[in-house]
């Protein structure tokens, strides 16, 4: 073989391979450009999808810890475990279909805390923030104060339908309307006389007039327990009832006194005028203020044990020009 033969051979061998280097470079490259090295992400086992780093994965999922804070920014988002990777190459087409947002939303857990202001037991108001439940609480507590409100902290995976603003007024309305001290009308108790009724005139300086039996008996009970001076010192005439009787005016007058006083107790003294008081003593409580005119037979108190007292009763005085006398003539036969 001449040595211009072997030169050709040389330059055929070379050449093929340069050839063949190239063939084969531009199918790396090809393939290189079609084929692309990322992350293979999975949540418990389960395949969430292609990231093109680990960096990418964390951004995904803070965007969507941003979708669940814009409904409560207290929200909790967080996954069972920590992401598992693993380097793949996958054509730029598939990177481009994939769906890692519903993916990893699926895979996502959610923590609210929610907050039910309860009223005596019963959850009537839901917020998702406390100030809210605080608020609503708190004006319960001052418009009604014998209510029991609390405030209920709760976990929860997903945010039902909280309690809004025009709803909770309206609720906080109904409770105080519903809770209102119903206001008793101030009733005035007669009793209906069955006799002719006469005025006694008194002198000035008099201590006893002649019992003439008018003005009404100043309660419904009968059973005196102690007559006037049953026993040393005692100027009235004991007339026994359960607590809470009614109590009433002798004759028409103006009030003189309503109040305490040591030994009597709760009592009312009445001035019927023509030097004639009487005074109704150990009342549970007063229907009358000083000052007030009441007419024969209005309810201007009820039976009662305050000041010195062993029983329930009213001790009712007469007296004229200020000298206690025997009640019973006055009253007997009513």
């Amino acid at each position: 073989m001449g040595k211009k033969s072997v030169l050709r051979n040389i330059g055929f061998v070379f050449f093929t391979v340069v050839t063949l280097v190239l063939l084969f470079s531009g199918v790396a490259i090809t393939v290189l450009n079609m084929y692309k090295p990322v992350e293979k992400a999975y949540i418990n086992g389960k395949f969430i999808g292609y990231f093109s780093s680990e960096q990418q994965f964390d951004e995904v999922f803070n965007d969507l810890v941003s979708e669940k804070q814009k409904i409560d920014p207290n929200v909790k988002v967080y996954l069972d475990n920590e992401p598992t990777f693993e380097t793949s190459y996958i054509r730029d087409s598939l990177l481009a279909e994939q769906n890692v947002y519903t993916n990893l939303r699926a895979e996502i857990k959610t923590e609210y805390t929610i907050y039910d202001v309860a009223v005596d037991g019963e959850n009537k108001m839901t917020f998702n923030t406390q100030d809210e439940a605080n608020k609503y609480a708190n004006d319960l507590k001052k418009e009604v104060s014998k209510l029991n409100v609390e405030i209920k902290t709760q976990k929860v995976a997903e945010l039902g339908e909280m309690t809004t603003t025009e709803r909770a007024d309206s609720i906080l309305k109904d409770i105080v309307d519903r809770n209102k001290p119903v206001e008793t009308p101030k009733v005035t108790v007669t009793r209906k006389k069955t006799y002719t009724n006469t005025t006694a005139v008194v002198a000035a300086g008099a201590t006893s007039v002649q019992a003439t039996g008018s003005g009404v008996w100043p309660t419904v009970s009968r059973n005196i327990s102690c007559h006037y001076m049953g026993y040393s010192g005692h100027t009235g005439t004991d007339i026994t009832g359960q607590i809470g009787t009614p109590i009433y005016a002798y004759r028409s007058g103006t009030v003189t006194f309503a109040g305490w006083g040591t030994g009597y107790g709760n009592h009312v003294k009445i001035d019927h005028g023509n030097g004639i008081t009487t005074l109704y003593a150990h009342c549970s409580t007063l229907n009358v203020t000083v000052g007030q005119q009441v007419t024969e037979g209005q309810m201007i108190a009820r039976i009662g044990m305050t000041g010195y007292t062993t029983g329930p009763h009213v001790h009712f005085e007469v007296r004229i020009n200020g000298v206690p006398v025997n009640a019973y003539p006055y009253i007997a036969g009513k």
